[in-house]
């Protein structure tokens, strides 16, 4: 294990978060031709890099001399961590933030063969050309520096986790919401269609669909700036159990977003 101290270690951490933000936004934001704030969180990183940069180095650093085994040990850890990360985000917030469904090799679409490929390679990457240049500026730093960005760094991160966490949570309830109107809006239909002119409650089955598509579009609109934009964030996620009306908002927020310019 290298000889590194705990605030060196979490600083590393941040600087990989930072890295990873850095390569996803740029990616993201060229392929929807906009800026993309890349990532779960609002403030610029993005943990899985900085701990799958950590894994790789501990993976790496015993195999210096040996680029096949530590191409593979990095890969697998890195995939171990990649997957139990997908499947905890799914678990927690109900949204598949990244999927490989479409990729060959994948399991349950939060791995794939691809992916652990390019793990591998970017474990060679960070032991033999990147970290190896962070290690001496940051053994360079004054200790006491190094603990007092690594404080303040903590304290942002923790705090924007707890309001992004928050946020997901409230973007699942509304999409929950969204899907029990529908169905509901659905139910109702339903029985207007069934001897209408018979039925004496046709009235008011029609006033209670006005009230749910009203409720609908308010629930909607639902969304402050943090919300729409960890939708934003991620423009090809889906959730596991309201997709339909994730769709129905990312629409919306576009067609919004389109309306300003």
């Amino acid at each position: 294990m290298p000889d590194y101290s705990f605030f060196q270690w979490v600083l590393f951490f941040f600087i990989y978060c930072f890295f990873g933000w850095c390569f996803e936004t740029t990616l993201v934001s060229l392929q929807e031709k906009h800026f993309v704030n890349r990532g779960f969180l609002r403030s610029p990183f993005l943990p899985i890099y900085g701990f799958g940069s950590l894994i790789m180095i501990l993976a790496g650093k015993p195999f210096m001399h040996d680029p096949v085994k530590m191409f593979v040990c990095g890969a697998l850890a890195a995939t171990l961590m990649e997957y139990i990360t997908g499947w905890l985000m799914e678990l927690l917030f109900k949204t598949r933030y990244w999927d490989y469904s479409d990729c060959c090799y994948n399991i349950s679409g939060r791995i794939c063969a691809e992916a652990t490929l390019l793990w591998g390679f970017m474990t060679l990457l960070v032991n033999y050309k990147v970290h190896i240049h962070i290690e001496v500026l940051v053994f360079k730093l004054d200790p006491t520096l190094i603990t007092v960005v690594d404080i303040i760094l903590m304290a942002v991160f923790i705090a924007d986790l707890i309001i992004s966490a928050k946020s997901a949570i409230d973007v699942n309830n509304i999409l929950k919401r969204m899907t029990e109107i529908r169905e509901e809006i659905s139910q109702l239909n339903a029985k207007l269609k069934e001897n209408a002119e018979e039925n004496p409650h046709i009235e008011s089955i029609k006033q209670k669909i006005q009230q749910l598509q009203s409720e609908r579009s308010s629930v909607s609109e639902r969304l402050n700036f943090l919300k729409k934009d960890l939708i934003n964030a991620h423009p090809r996620a889906r959730s596991t159990k309201f997709n339909n009306a994730l769709t129905e908002l990312k629409i919306k927020i576009k067609e919004k977003s389109e309306k300003k310019k």
